[in-house]
């Protein structure tokens, strides 16, 4: 048992370097829950030729990063934070945005269509370390039960109804698309894609370590303007990290000046 220990840190130590991620015992069951679907996608026997095999191969590495990091998520999720930002942003500015982590795409339209409903005037970085959640975001199909919490007039005016092969599903429409921009991003590694007046990074510290963690909310400060906000999953704090953040309200923080 032993030996399988520890090719089960190796992974664990793999997935730290690579994006940050630390799989403490609570996440024993996910790594071998999707390692699992992995060794039978590879046809391999062994959690040691497993190692081996993403020590060499660039593009299985990838695909078992995509499989340890992909979340639950849907439409219009804590929809509290989309209505905190339309009353707290002045809609006469060109906002810039960053859906940090935006995984297969639900919290960058969620976030666009509703600005878009208010008439705002904006531009949106929406980034991942997955290639296969980039993929489907880019795509933008869901199924129905992802839009539980979307308003019907949403859905009637910015989603398409599939139909045919496609019923039950809902496609969103290209003018909801062209205020958003995707691109591959690594959290930890990566420098920061630019400055932003917003500044979504949710659910996703909760697989951090405290350095990690520190780090990372370090680069996401120097990362907004002046003013901006930073929000973070409402299961989420700041709490015993060193930062310059103003608390505005749970889960809600602000770049303040002066």
């Amino acid at each position: 048992m032993g030996s399988v220990k520890s090719q089960y840190q190796k992974l664990k130590d793999i997935v730290y370097r690579e994006c940050g991620i630390n799989l403490h015992e609570g996440k024993d069951e996910l790594l071998k829950t999707r390692l699992a679907k992995r060794l039978r996608i590879k046809k391999t026997d062994s959690v040691a030729d497993y190692v081996r095999l993403i020590e060499r191969d660039k593009k299985e590495l990838s695909n078992f990063i995509d499989a340890i990091t992909t979340n639950h998520t849907f439409l219009f999720r804590e929809n509290r934070h989309c209505e905190f930002i339309k009353q707290a942003l002045n809609i006469s500015r060109h906002l810039k945005i960053w859906s940090a982590a935006s995984s297969s795409g639900e919290e960058p339209y969620s976030i666009a269509v509703q600005l878009m409903e208010r008439g705002y005037k904006f531009e949106m970085f929406a980034s991942d370390i997955s290639d296969k959640m980039l993929n489907l975001a880019q795509r933008g199909v869901y199924s129905m039960d992802k839009a539980k919490e979307v308003p019907a007039p949403f859905l009637h005016k910015y989603f398409q109804k599939g139909h045919g092969r496609s019923n039950g599903s809902i496609r969103i429409k290209n003018e909801v698309k062209k205020f958003i921009s995707f691109g591959k991003h690594n959290l930890i590694e990566d420098p920061s894609p630019g400055l932003f007046d917003v500044i979504f990074c949710r659910n996703v510290m909760i697989y951090f370590d405290s350095k990690t963690k520190q780090d990372l909310i370090k680069k996401l400060y120097n990362s907004l303007k002046d003013g901006g906000y930073f929000i973070i999953g409402a299961a989420e704090g700041l709490v015993g990290l060193k930062h310059n953040f103003k608390y505005v309200e749970p889960s809600i923080y602000i770049k303040a000046t002066g």
